[in-house]
């Protein structure tokens, strides 16, 4: 799961799960640790768009706000699958353009603004998953936030890709 500071790691702790921990940035990572250091996680520092684990090794991905933060989202979507096992799922938290809505211009103007300070705020959702979506399927896409801005969705990879 991509850790941030931890504000999620509570809602996995103790189910049974072997977490790790992965983010970009080492101050991200530190307060993490501190905040769970008696914990059994594991914490490093890894790029989204390049992730270190070998393929179809991981169960289950959380990637809370992190499709919104990396340069190019596609890559690291990319990678998510990749290092999913078949029948593995993917919880996506984050924002993207409301679905099947275009970008206002009230967006289209604040988006160069509000990408300098790190994130993205059009991106398409379903352009990002066209570069996985003949190994995977959404199960669930679901508005959490700000009438459909941010949105909750569970992908699961096919079992024979």
């Amino acid at each position: 799961m991509w850790v941030g500071t931890g504000a999620d790691i509570p809602y996995v702790l103790n189910k049974g799960y072997d977490i790790t921990a992965i983010d970009y940035s080492s101050d991200m990572l530190k307060q993490a640790q501190e905040k769970f250091k008696d914990q059994n996680i594991t914490f490093t520092k890894m790029d989204a768009q390049q992730l270190e684990f070998k393929d179809k090794t991981l169960d289950f991905v959380i990637a809370n706000l992190i499709l919104s933060v990396v340069p190019k989202p596609d890559f690291t979507m990319t990678e998510i699958i990749r290092v999913l096992k078949g029948g593995g799922k993917v919880l996506i938290f984050d924002k993207f353009l409301t679905k099947n809505k275009s970008m206002t211009i009230g967006k289209r103007l604040l988006r160069p603004i509000v990408r300098l300070l790190g994130t993205d705020i059009g991106i398409e959702f379903y352009k990002v998953f066209k570069v996985v979506q003949n190994s995977c399927s959404v199960l669930e896409d679901k508005e959490a936030m700000f009438r459909g801005m941010y949105r909750k969705l569970i992908i699961v990879k096919k079992t024979n890709a």
